[in-house]
């Protein structure tokens, strides 16, 4: 069994080919390299066209059986013991550790006489973390593959609920609490008196596929899985502002219920010849959630900001969940091998993705929700609370998509390969919403559950030509058609047995609807260099440049979805948006992005690695994002002098810095230029966000007799500060915190130290014992939830996690593997 290394418990790679575990990262079970090597006739270690050393072959136990068939396994029992912060969520977080019984097996069945094979392959660490993979077939004509996967994602270890039926879709406030007319301090009371608990999420997973060869050309291939998730994560659950209106409103963090699952399905036929290949394929993917909305209890009352008015009690809040949805693809693909030792290769694919699900009513009070006192602030929850109040029972939202993609390939000598190729992909929106309530003949929907209508006139979110034909709300869908139109030619030339260079152009035009640009332009040019110039050494260069401009910027392409597009409507148009502010995925950019790549071949079969990366973006800006750059390296020694020693290290560094400009409106005016009345000069503010990580780590394994000795070491360090600067205290949404400002938030810090020592001797001639410790430390600071320690309930403000935390864990294993 391999040691435990932090990066497994922290990953959540391989979703659908990964079937191992934290404690059996690769899931090939607990094999030690094999001492003939790879092949018999030498045992020198060979390398990659690269340079690196190839892992080493398993040594696996020998067949046991006799010509009607043959057999090897492994089976693991053990048990794990889990010590100090064993509820913290970084600790926990993919895998859940508790204490229990570990569960392995690693079985293999061949028939020599007919080429037929079984494999099975099974690890369980707990209920939330196990799977199991059955393959088995017959060379040359079928191969089937079955799993069952689960996976935990702990998405708090300290969560404090003032709800009861956390996991359920209907939250209830805990006794003491009354909805709609406790107090700060009986919240408060309340979620200190809760107990830590765990949040999680748990992904389960099944699946099978067949791989069936019809003929010498033909092969046939389908494949299903289906995935549920269930359990409950920190949510936000907005019920108004709180941050500027003192003793009002309300911001929940909940506990959100997750309760979904999805069907996927692939499967087509492949053709093999002489001249021509072919696929021909099917794709389709049908979620489903579990229920349509979720509700929760509030515990705060609402209260107008205009003094002496009154707003109806509202006692609860709701979410729709993710609509049901189905998607279809048809995918064709052709390949032709032509003149020049060259290849021909045609795909075309259409798909289309539809939501039909049923649509949840606008909100779920009852009485009355707004304003008493103001003519048409006041609004029955009867005319919102029904399905009835929608223009349309149903979404009744497609996306359709085509994509045609051609390519040629041509290799003229043996030192010359020449490259192009054409794309062309639309996906286009088909379907309108309005928001439209036939009961009542207004447009749009309560914002907030009807909250914000509750506390701010005028805020409902609800157009009425008579009562509120001046109201601002969105009235209907936003459809972002996009066509994207691209060439591409380069080349590669050897010109001598030592090096190659290599040069590709790419050009694309992406033309979209209801954005900022209509139509943006993409140059890339790509330079590669490979050397091989001395025989130890190979040395990889990339270099890219990308400059993007684009038609013309249109500051506010949405104006189309609001009230203000009605007949009838009386008020002021006001800025949505300052003019000179750029949405960084649209707007102009220069790239230059740099590789350096060295693989050095040391004696005694060692390896070193070395990297340089830098990522360098300037965008066309005043405000927004202006610049994010990146650079990072790395440094990797590996060591294989015997198939019983194998040693490595690894350190690596990288650092970011994101600019960021923006300001903070003053009145709303129609004036949307940055200086006027809306967007004044003095309240632009800037910010800088830098990340500096290093990763480190090492570790050794050594035979020695009939014991192997196991020592991983790995280290993470992250540190980030964002600073911060303004013309005036205008640019803050509280000016009063001024006084109290630095410049620059508290780093925030990330540190983890995790060593592993693991021991393994023979007890019995088919018996091993592995016995392993595993110690973490991690320091973590976030000024996020700086005060937490005072409480989760601020003001009007509930918070359900209790952020992160440092910790100390220590878990030991005790592990008995069986050869049969």
């Amino acid at each position: 069994m391999a040691a435990p290394c932090a990066f497994a418990q922290d990953s959540g790679i391989g979703t659908d080919l990964q079937f191992g575990n934290a404690l059996d990262p690769s899931g090939v079970g607990a094999y030690r390299c094999d001492e003939d090597g790879a092949s018999w006739l030498t045992g020198e270690h060979k390398r990659t066209p690269t340079g690196f050393l190839y892992a080493c072959p398993p040594a696996y136990s020998d067949y046991k059986g006799d010509d009607t068939g043959v057999y090897r396994g492994l089976l693991t029992f053990g048990y794990l013991g889990v010590h100090g912060d064993e509820n913290n969520m970084l600790w926990r977080r993919y895998s859940n550790w508790d204490d229990g019984l570990y569960l392995g097996a690693d079985l293999r069945l061949e028939k020599p006489s007919d080429g037929s094979y079984f494999d099975l392959r099974a690890n369980r660490i707990n209920d939330d973390n196990q799977s199991a993979r059955v393959v088995f077939g017959r060379a040359g004509k079928f191969r089937v593959q079955a799993f069952a996967r689960s996976q935990a994602n702990v998405t708090s270890g300290n969560a404090r609920s003032i709800w009861n039926g956390v996991g359920s879709n209907h939250l209830t406030l805990k006794d003491g609490l009354t909805p709609g007319a406790s107090t700060s301090a009986q919240v408060a009371a309340v979620s200190a008196a809760q107990p830590e608990r765990l949040l999680k999420v748990v992904r389960d997973k099944q699946g099978i596929g067949i791989n069936y060869i019809i003929n010498k050309r033909w092969t046939a291939f389908a494949n299903a899985s289906h995935e549920s998730r269930k359990g409950a994560r920190p949510f936000g659950g907005p019920f108004f502002f709180n941050y500027p209106f003192a003793d009002n409103g309300g911001v929940y963090e909940i506990p959100r219920p997750i309760d979904d699952s999805t069907v996927n399905f692939n499967g087509g036929a492949r053709f093999a010849g002489n001249l021509w290949r072919m696929e021909f394929s099917y794709s389709g993917s049908f979620f489903r959630h579990g229920n349509r909305s979720f509700d929760y209890e509030v515990p705060f009352a609402l209260t107008p900001v205009v003094p002496g008015l009154t707003s109806p009690t509202l006692t609860q809040g709701s979410f729709s969940y993710e609509p049901d949805n189905d998607y279809h693809h048809l995918r064709v693909g052709l390949t032709r091998k032509i003149a020049w030792n060259g290849e021909f290769s045609l795909t075309a694919s259409g798909g289309t993705m539809r939501q039909n699900d049923k649509l949840v009513a606008p909100m779920n009070c009852q009485g009355q929700f707004g304003i008493n006192g103001i003519p048409g602030a006041l609004l029955d929850c009867a005319d919102w609370n029904t399905p009835a109040a929608l223009s349309r029972r149903r979404a009744d939202l497609r996306i359709n998509s085509q994509l045609v993609d051609a390519r040629v390939v041509l290799q003229p000598t043996d030192h010359l390969t020449w490259r192009a190729s054409a794309k062309y992909q639309r996906n286009d929106y088909s379907g309108t919403y309005w928001a439209y309530n036939p009961l009542t003949g207004q447009w749009g929907y309560p914002s907030e559950n009807g909250s914000q209508g509750s506390v701010v006139p005028g805020e409902s979110g609800v157009w009425d030509p008579v009562t509120n034909p001046g109201g601002f709300t969105t009235i209907r869908n936003m459809p972002l058609d996009n066509e994207l139109n691209e060439v591409s030619f380069g080349g590669d030339w050897r010109f001598d047995n030592k090096n190659t260079l290599g040069a590709t152009y790419t050009f694309d035009r992406t033309e979209r609807t209801h954005r900022e640009v209509a139509a943006t332009r993409d140059h890339a040019l790509k330079l590669t260099w490979n050397n091989r110039a001395l025989d130890w050494l190979t040395f990889r260069a990339n270099y890219t440049y990308l400059r993007r401009t684009g038609s013309e910027y249109d500051y506010d392409p949405y104006e189309f979805t609001f009230s203000s597009q009605l007949p009838g409507f009386t008020g002021e148009e006001t800025a949505h948006t300052v003019a000179q502010l750029r949405k960084y995925d649209v707007s102009g950019r220069v790239q230059n992005k740099l590789d350096l790549m060295a693989t050095v071949t040391l004696p005694r079969e060692m390896t070193l690695y070395a990297s340089l990366r830098g990522d360098w973006n300037d965008y066309d800006a005043l405000l927004g994002r202006q610049r994010y750059d990146t650079l990072g390296g790395s440094l990797q020694w590996e060591w294989q002098p015997t198939p019983t020693t194998v040693a490595s290290a690894w350190y690596g560094y990288d650092r970011s810095t994101l600019d960021f400009a923006n300001v903070n409106d003053a009145a709303p005016t129609s004036d949307p230029n940055l200086g006027g009345a809306t967007y004044p000069e003095a309240n632009r503010w800037w910010t800088r966000d830098k990340q500096r990580n290093h990763y480190a780590g090492a570790n050794f394994s050594q035979r020695i007799g009939r014991v192997v000795l196991d020592a991983d070491w790995n280290w993470t360090y992250s540190r980030g500060i964002t600073s911060y600067r303004y013309n005036s205290a205008g640019a803050l949404v509280s000016p009063v915190v001024e006084p109290l400002l630095t410049g620059a938030f508290p780093a925030m810090i990330y540190r983890v130290n995790t060593f592993t020592l693991g021991l393994t001797f023979p007890i019995h001639r088919s018996l091993n014992v592995r016995l392993f410790d595993t110690y973490q430390r991690g320091s973590v600071f976030d000024w996020h939830y700086y005060g937490f320690e005072d409480g989760q309930v601020i003001d009007h403000r509930v918070y359900t996690d209790g952020g992160p935390e440092s910790y100390s864990v220590n878990m030991v294993g005790v592990l008995l593997e069986m050869q049969l």
